[in-house]
């Protein structure tokens, strides 16, 4: 008979792998019955500590309960001893009653039997008080025991709890107190019972030791004045913290942790103002309370201004020397209101910036930002009166004109120059507005040049008188050209500029060419008796503040990052300066988080480029920031560069950003179950497939 013998090593081929794979399916379910015993492990223990922790809150509320039923046992027991005491006494009282009729019909040896009798009774009944005493002692004693042992298992519960055995404590004391003065004599009995009452009358004074109170202080506020308000104060109280609803309206000036708080009206409105703070209570806790108060913010009152002007068109209206000003001090009969809220007063007497918008009205009741006069007028002559001896003589000398009179002069304009205070304490005298003058007088006018620095208003710097027809020469008190560095920005007075036709400076698109000087006045600008030219100083460079952030959880805020700068103007380099060094056209600086730099003297119409080096190797995401306009990008590009209208610096902000590499969601210890799991699942699929072969084939 012929073997097959490739058919034999087939079949233990077969049993070998059939043995591997159960081997496998063996080995992979008891992992898996190990992980799920592992789980099961842990579920159970947390089910046990919550099963333990709900015990201990059953074995705590036992422990309340058995301490409230020991309570009602005490009282009830004391309750049963009055009624004892009670009974007692109204027993003595009846044998007292007996004793005393006996006393009537007896005789003398009766009376003697009875004494007997008495004293023995009294003997009885002081044994049996005795005992009484001594048995209520134990009782109170044994009371006390379980209450104390009651309050240490009772430690663990609520503030509520606390507070509840304190009361009934203080209730045990006052009941106390009364039964102990019914076996007191009389004399004593009010005396105790008075104190038991200041005893109870103390603790509930201690429960209420804080009184409650609502803000209090004035409803209302001027815009620019200020109030004060107090809230809710006691020694128990802290952590006072006041608040604005709406700081546009009213701010807190100063918070200070104080009960008090001083509120500063901004615009009109109203205003909720809020006080929290932290009551601490007797038995040791605390909590934060809260409170508002509602305030209304109006407009502030206005204060009368004497006017005073300058004598004459050409003064100085930056001195107060009293030979350029009009009337006599203190003299003034010309008040005009004010309102200074929100100005700022230099060296706290004078403003002299943007000052026509604090005068509410002129004498005449008219609101315009400068006083027009004409010669109809009331006040009229007494302004000119007060000026005419200084103008003429001034026309006169410096025109060599005669002649001139009263009648000639038509219109007397007064325009607010600075408004100052504590002048006087003559009535109306404490505020003053100092004017300068325009006078429209026949044959004659006055030029004047007004230059404005910067942040500033305009200011006059020169003045002088000419004949009608005359050319004006410009003034030698300003230099057109002259710069002036402010805060790392240079400025340069940039031309002359003619007055517009309500008398005040043109922009900067019409300026008066060099080659039009000396300058002929139009009839229009002549109109008021006075051309005005204006003159400003314009910003000629500019700054940037390079600032450097690292962000994200990876972000080396350590690291100092590279940064190339360029600036350029008509593609040439131009100067400019890193902090206080100076550099012409480039330079590199490096910044760590949060370092900065700042780059002063830059050319307007210069093109300013920062770029940073590449570290997107080591995982950064850069991105830059120029005044508020964020890029993703590595290079910051400013093309002709220009002064910001409040002349700060530009801020341009590179941000690194880096983060952690996310996590995949596998844990270490959680794969080679998920491995094993797999395998498993595979010989499953291999067996039956085996199968079903071994039945088909």
């Amino acid at each position: 008979m012929k073997h097959n013998h490739s058919s034999g090593k087939y079949r233990l081929l077969k049993r070998i792998v059939m043995m591997c794979m159960a081997l496998i399916l063996v080995c992979s379910v008891s992992i898996s019955t190990f992980a799920v015993d592992r789980m099961s492990q842990v579920e159970s223990g947390t089910t046990q500590s919550v099963q333990k922790t709900d015990n201990q809150n059953g074995e705590t509320a036992t422990t309340r309960q058995k301490s409230s039923e020991a309570e009602t046992k005490t009282k009830q027991e004391n309750t049963k001893k009055s009624d004892s005491e009670s009974k007692t006494k109204e027993n003595k009282d009846s044998s007292e009653e007996k004793q005393s009729d006996s006393k009537d019909v007896n005789d003398k040896g009766a009376k003697e039997n009875s004494t007997q009798k008495e004293e023995k009774e009294k003997k009885e009944k002081s044994e049996k008080d005795t005992s009484k005493e001594e048995k209520y002692t134990k009782e109170e004693t044994d009371a006390d025991k379980k209450t104390t042992d009651t309050t240490d298992a009772s430690e663990a519960t609520t503030k509520t709890a606390e507070e509840e055995k304190t009361e009934s404590a203080e209730e045990k004391t006052t009941e106390t107190a009364t039964e102990k003065t019914t076996e007191s004599k009389n004399g004593e009995e009010e005396t105790s019972e008075k104190k038991a009452e200041e005893e109870t009358q103390a603790a509930d004074a201690k429960r209420q030791k804080i009184q409650v109170a609502n803000i209090t202080g004035p409803k209302e506020v001027q815009v620019g004045k200020t109030i004060t308000l107090t809230g809710t104060t006691g020694l128990d109280t802290s952590n006072h913290k006041w608040t604005s609803s709406d700081t546009n309206t009213a701010t807190i000036d100063g918070n200070n942790n104080k009960p008090t708080v001083t509120v500063r009206g901004i615009t009109t409105g109203t205003v909720t103002i809020k006080h929290s703070y932290k009551l601490s209570h007797w038995w040791g806790s605390s909590e934060t309370k809260e409170e508002s108060y509602t305030v209304n913010v109006v407009k502030a009152s206005n204060e009368i201004a004497a006017i005073y002007f300058l004598a004459t068109p050409d003064g100085v209206p930056s001195s107060n020397d009293i030979k350029y000003w009009a009337p006599e001090s203190d003299t003034s009969t010309l008040f005009g209101k004010i309102n200074t809220t929100g100005a700022t007063w230099e060296e706290n007497k004078n403003i002299t910036n943007n000052v026509s918008s604090y005068v509410v009205s002129w004498p005449d009741g008219s609101t315009a930002t400068n006083w027009v006069i004409n010669k109809d007028a009331d006040n009229f002559n007494y302004i000119l009166d007060n000026i005419w001896t200084a103008y003429k003589s001034t026309i006169e000398k410096q025109l060599k004109v005669t002649g001139l009179s009263k009648t000639d002069v038509t219109q007397i304009t007064l325009t607010p120059f600075k408004i100052s205070k504590d002048n006087s304490p003559t009535v109306n005298q404490n505020y003053h507005i100092d004017c300068t003058i325009d006078v429209k007088c026949k044959n004659v006018f006055t030029a004047k040049f007004w230059v404005k620095d910067p942040n500033s208003d305009y200011k006059l710097v020169d003045a002088k008188n000419y004949v009608t027809e005359s050319k004006v020469a410009k003034t030698e008190k300003a230099t057109i050209g002259s710069t002036k560095p402010v805060n790392g920005v240079t400025y340069v007075l940039d031309g002359w500029y003619p007055e517009n036709e309500a008398g005040g400076a043109y922009d900067s698109t019409k300026k008066i060419a060099d080659t039009s000087w000396s300058y002929s006045p139009s009839g229009a600008e002549l109109a008021d008796g006075t051309v005005n030219f204006y003159a400003h100083y314009s910003p000629k460079t500019t700054s940037i503040i390079l600032k450097k952030l690292v962000t994200g959880s990876m972000g080396d805020k350590q690291k100092e990052f590279t940064f190339n700068i360029s600036v350029e103007k008509d593609n040439k380099s131009v100067l400019f300066k890193v902090g206080n060094e100076d550099k012409k056209g480039s330079a590199t600086v490096n910044l760590a988080n949060n370092d900065e730099k700042i780059l002063t003297e830059i050319p307007v119409g210069a093109n300013v480029t920062i770029t940073e080096n590449d570290y997107s190797g080591s995982r950064y995401t850069t991105s830059y920031t120029v005044d508020d306009e964020t890029v993703t990008n590595r290079k910051a590009s400013i093309a002709s560069i220009q002064a910001k209208e409040d002349v700060s610096a530009h801020q341009v902000v590179f941000t690194n950003n880096k983060e952690a590499i996310p996590d995949t969601g596998i844990a270490s210890d959680v794969l080679p179950f998920i491995t094993l799991f797999a395998l498993s699942i595979a010989g499953i699929i291999g067996f039956l497939l085996y199968s079903y072969k071994k039945r088909f084939v």
